[in-house]
């Protein structure tokens, strides 16, 4: 399988009922066959998404478009405000998961080494085992969760606090994100279609 290279920027066309599901998700009818198409997440989920496929320094736009009769004067602005605000709540929450993470990823890996210096004294109080020997097994089985301890700290110093991190970027971008409200055409149901869609994955 062929991966798809991460592109460079990010034109996301969001068609939308309400505005209220660029936060929430919407409430779909399933006996509605002209809702088929709709994005079932809520749209800020959806362009964390894509900024997350794309290049670290994307640029990134975000088109909504919603039924004519609700883009209001001053909506896009208030949209804009929105986002920025729950953009900065969710870093915040992120920051104080980082600092979680990173101080039990540190102790973890104070106590994991410390429990492998035991483990590793008690192979060596071992000595010399003969292949096939119940000493070689267990030598072979402490040596394993010697490793087996140390997987915990690394789990999370290593790829929790990246998954961490890659979110909080997003946020980052998304915060300061020029949003655009427009009025969707007629039949446009379903995310990234419509006038305004590019795509968020196109090939370098």
């Amino acid at each position: 399988m062929r991966l798809r290279r991460r592109p460079r920027e990010v034109d996301l066309y969001l068609p939308m009922l309400r505005i209220e599901h660029l936060f929430e998700a919407p409430q779909l009818d399933p006996f509605a066959p002209e809702l088929e198409a709709y994005d079932p997440r809520p749209g800020l989920e959806q362009m964390v998404r894509a900024v997350q496929r794309a290049r670290r320094r994307a640029t990134v736009r975000v088109t909504v478009g919603l039924p004519a009769d609700v883009v209001t004067p001053g909506l896009e602005e208030r949209a804009r405000a929105a986002l920025a605000r729950e953009c900065r709540r969710r870093i915040t929450a992120l920051n104080d998961d980082l600092d979680g993470v990173r101080r039990l990823g540190i102790r973890t890996l104070l106590w994991g080494l410390l429990a492998v210096l035991f483990i590793n004294g008690a192979v060596g109080a071992l000595g010399t085992t003969e292949p096939g020997s119940i000493e070689d097994a267990l030598s072979t089985g402490l040596q394993t969760i010697a490793w087996v301890v140390l997987w915990v700290p690394i789990n999370l110093l290593i790829y929790d606090l990246w998954y961490y991190r890659r979110d909080r970027r997003a946020y980052r971008t998304l915060r300061d994100l020029a949003l655009e409200v427009v009025p969707r055409g007629p039949g446009e149901t379903g995310t990234g279609s419509g006038p305004h869609a590019r795509g968020d994955d196109r090939r370098e």
